[in-house]
């Protein structure tokens, strides 16, 4: 591989976000509320909720990440 080459693929690489860990734990926390209220658990119901406002964070900040560093690199 020739250095220009490998300065290429750095430059490609994204940097490191804990958006994919926080999307992966609202999508957890939904479907964990969501068995709990099948099992008449009731007071679980605020896991949903919390897990679809965490789920929408991440996927939002991990969306505005990609196009930023996509920008970036033009």
């Amino acid at each position: 591989m020739q250095p220009e080459e490998s300065r290429d693929c750095e430059e490609n690489v994204p940097r490191p976000t804990y958006a994919p860990i926080a999307t992966a734990m609202g999508i957890s926390m939904i479907a964990w509320g969501t068995m709990a209220l099948t099992l008449n658990i009731n007071a679980l119901w605020c896991m949903s909720i919390a897990g679809v406002g965490l789920f929408a964070w991440a996927l939002k900040h991990w969306i505005d990440e990609i196009v930023s560093q996509r920008d970036a690199n033009r």
